[in-house]
């Protein structure tokens, strides 16, 4: 014997009339004052973005096409690329889609915007790796992280 269930469909008058759609524009500071206030909000505000723009000796480019991300956003991206542990076309992917991702490289996508060619992120890699200078980078670092840090005559390593 076979069952059949018959579903009668009902319409709700207030879920039709009334579809709330969110603007980041209009809401733009409330966004803002969450992503701050996230888990990588912290982070954002925990980089000494200017002082390592100086130290990559980064600029916007004067000549030739202009690239999507600022220098702050370059170096930003591949922050975000270490905190979500994934491959640079997913990591364009969940860019488009995360507006913190976005906030944090300081790009805000318009609607209906969205970045296609994941290869960006391998040439900016590319680029930084160009000009990275580890001591440099450590000491603007450690220069700005230093009032926070305690025990500072203290060493741990990890056993493995």
């Amino acid at each position: 014997v076979i069952f059949r269930i018959v579903i009668k469909l009902q319409s709700i008058p207030e879920f039709q009339t009334h579809l709330p759609l969110f603007s980041i524009e209009d809401n733009f500071q409330v966004v803002y004052n969450q992503f701050l206030s996230s888990s990588l909000g912290k982070i954002y505000q925990a980089i000494p973005w200017d002082e390592l723009v100086k130290v990559f000796d980064l600029a916007d480019s004067k000549m030739g096409p202009d690239c999507i991300f600022s220098p702050q956003g370059k170096l930003a991206l591949m922050f975000l690329k270490n905190y979500a542990c994934c491959s640079d076309e997913r990591l364009v992917e969940q860019f488009n889609s995360n507006v913190h991702y976005q906030l944090f490289c300081r790009l805000l996508l318009g609607v209906g915007e969205q970045l296609k060619n994941f290869k960006i992120i391998s040439q900016i890699r590319c680029e930084l790796a160009g000009k990275l200078d580890v001591d440099e980078s450590q000491k603007c670092l450690a220069r700005h992280w230093l009032p926070h840090m305690e025990e500072l005559d203290q060493i741990l390593t990890d056993a493995t």
